[in-house]
């Protein structure tokens, strides 16, 4: 729930049962106040103010983070499965994109005008994301239903600022297209984490150890996720 106390400053609110105190989180330059059940909105925007000063620095670090990323992202190429890849933006006859597996080509077509052409740019990216995306994942998805003998009715992509994937009730899951851009090992972990959700719909030890009868390197594939979401996400 999308919450405003004052017109500078917009917060997600999420409240938890577990919660015993309330939390704050700036995450891909967004906040979010983590709060209990009965914790009173006077109480909550109290909190805010109180810790103004600690959110502003963190939006404007994380801001800075994200302006290098673009940045060295455009010096360095683009990343796939962990690794670079070069790419290079011109005007052609036709918008689209061109992949050798080695170096990514993005067009702009003649009706495009100049000053739309680093948006067409950014939509042939994504567009090439996605098909990367779901390329790879429907590979290693087969690899690991039949490993773990679980079978999901479909599989999907999105794009989200805070999960990276998801199962519902219908058996079906959903991965976040900028997971291809992390090593296939992390990917792998997230295929095996959604995949266990088909026989517990929950984080209980029954699930995790699921998991880690499969996948051996949970918690580093979880850190690695958690130090690079923001180059993820960008």
């Amino acid at each position: 729930m999308l919450q405003n106390f004052d017109t500078e400053l917009n917060y997600t609110l999420v409240r938890s049962p577990r919660r015993k105190r309330l939390a704050l989180q700036v995450k891909a330059g967004e906040l979010y106040v983590r709060a209990t059940p009965y914790c009173r909105q006077p109480e909550i925007d109290a909190f805010i103010r109180l810790k103004r000063g600690w959110i502003r620095q963190q939006m404007q670090w994380q801001q800075r983070q994200l302006r290098l990323l673009a940045i060295e992202t455009a010096e360095q190429g683009l990343w796939l499965l962990g690794k670079r890849v070069p790419v290079q933006c011109m005007p052609a006859s036709h918008s689209g994109f061109v992949f050798d597996g080695q170096q990514l080509l993005l067009y702009a077509g003649p009706r495009v005008r100049p000053e739309r052409r680093e948006q067409s740019y950014q939509q042939q990216l994504t567009s090439w994301y996605q098909q990367q995306a779901v390329s790879w994942i429907e590979q290693r998805l087969a690899y690991w239903q039949q490993r773990m003998q679980l079978q999901c009715r479909r599989f999907f992509v999105k794009s989200w600022r805070r999960r990276w994937g998801c199962c519902n009730s219908n058996q079906e899951l959903g991965f976040n297209w900028h997971l291809v851009k992390a090593p296939s090992w992390v990917i792998d972990y997230v295929l095996v984490h959604e995949l266990a959700h088909l026989k517990w719909m929950d984080h209980s030890a029954d699930f995790w150890h699921l998991v880690r009868s499969h996948y051996s390197e949970v918690d580093a594939a979880r850190e690695w996720l958690k130090l690079h979401h923001l180059r993820l996400l960008s």
